[in-house]
């Protein structure tokens, strides 16, 4: 008992007796196996990716990306006449509105990330005044 604990051989079972391999499946369980899709994540692709997003990721790197991406909290979203031609005009409008909703996500948490940048500003400069003083 224990050397099968510390990883001592055991003397009665072989090694192989006890590692053996699963049969094989047959030939025709093959079409059994699940189907996967290329992103298994769910809601992956109903948003769509905005310039807020790509400022609150890469304001990690460089956080004057946060205070841009604030900015277009005050800014209205004003498409180019080129923007999706081959839409009817209705389909515009709701792809514009899916657009806004989450580039206001986006800027929302780029201003979370601003506050929450500061305010540990403001924690350590006073932590590091107040044990000086």
């Amino acid at each position: 008992m224990f050397t099968e604990f510390f990883g001592g051989k055991p003397h009665k079972t072989r090694a192989l007796e006890r590692h053996t391999p699963p049969p094989y499946s047959g030939e025709g369980e093959s079409e059994k196996l699940p189907v996967y899709t290329a992103c298994p994540c769910p809601g992956a692709g109903d948003e769509p990716i905005t310039l807020a997003r790509y400022l609150f990721v890469y304001g990690f790197f460089f956080p004057v990306f946060w205070i841009v991406g604030v900015a277009i909290i005050f800014s209205p979203l004003r498409p180019t006449t080129e923007w999706e031609t081959g839409k009817s005009e209705e389909e515009r409008r709701r792809l514009l509105a899916e657009m806004r909703v989450a580039e206001l996500k986006w800027a929302k948490r780029c201003l979370c990330a601003l506050v929450s940048l500061l305010v540990i500003i403001i924690v350590v400069v006073v932590g590091f005044v107040l044990s000086r003083g």
